[in-house]
C-alpha cells in the first residue's frame, strides 16, 4: 500500500531504481514498481558537486595531483597527472599505458564483488591495475587481500 499511495519513491541510485523494476531485482514488487515508475527516482548518495569539483577540489592540489577543467583538454591532462599520483601513492608502477580499475563500495555480491573474485585469475592476467576500497563479507575481504598479496603491481 505504501508504494501505491506514495507521492514519490526514492531509490539509492538511478541504477537501483532501474534494477528493482526488473523481475529478478524487484523481488516480487517489479510489476507494481513499473506501474508506478513515474514517481520512482534514483538519487546519488552524498555527492556534493561543489566539494568534489575537479576544478576546485582541495584534495587534488597536493602530492602530485592536479585540478582540471571538466572538458576534453582538462581531462586529458589532469586525469593523467591524477592517475600517476594515485599510482605513486599506492606504490604501483607508474604506467600511463595500462587501465587503472577502481572500486569503492560495500564488499557484497549485490555490488558485483563476487564477480571480481570469481574472475580474478583472468582479470589479473590482463595488463591492468586494480584498486579496491571497502569492507563487507569476510570471505570477499580475504579473497581481495590474497589478490593484493599475490599481485603487488
Amino acid at each position: 500500500a505504501g508504494l501505491k499511495c506514495a507521492h514519490r519513491t526514492v531509490a539509492v541510485s538511478n541504477g537501483y531504481a532501474w534494477e528493482i523494476q526488473t523481475d529478478m531485482g524487484g523481488r516480487g514488487l517489479a510489476p507494481l514498481l513499473r506501474e508506478e515508475s513515474w514517481k520512482l527516482r534514483g538519487i546519488v548518495n552524498g555527492i556534493d558537486y561543489n566539494e568534489w569539483n575537479p576544478e576546485t577540489d582541495a584534495h587534488l592540489q597536493t602530492d602530485g595531483y592536479s585540478t582540471f577543467t571538466p572538458d576534453i583538454p582538462g581531462i586529458e591532462s589532469g586525469k593523467v597527472q591524477c592517475k600517476a599520483a594515485l599510482q605513486r601513492e599506492l606504490g604501483l608502477p607508474e604506467r600511463p599505458d595500462v587501465p587503472l580499475l577502481g572500486f569503492i563500495g560495500r564488499l557484497d555480491d549485490q555490488k558485483g564483488v563476487d564477480l571480481i573474485a570469481e574472475t580474478r585469475h583472468w582479470l589479473l592476467g590482463q595488463d591492468v591495475q586494480l584498486v579496491m576500497l571497502g569492507t563487507g563479507r569476510a570471505d570477499l575481504e580475504e579473497t581481495l587481500r590474497s589478490m593484493e598479496n599475490d599481485h603487488k603491481d
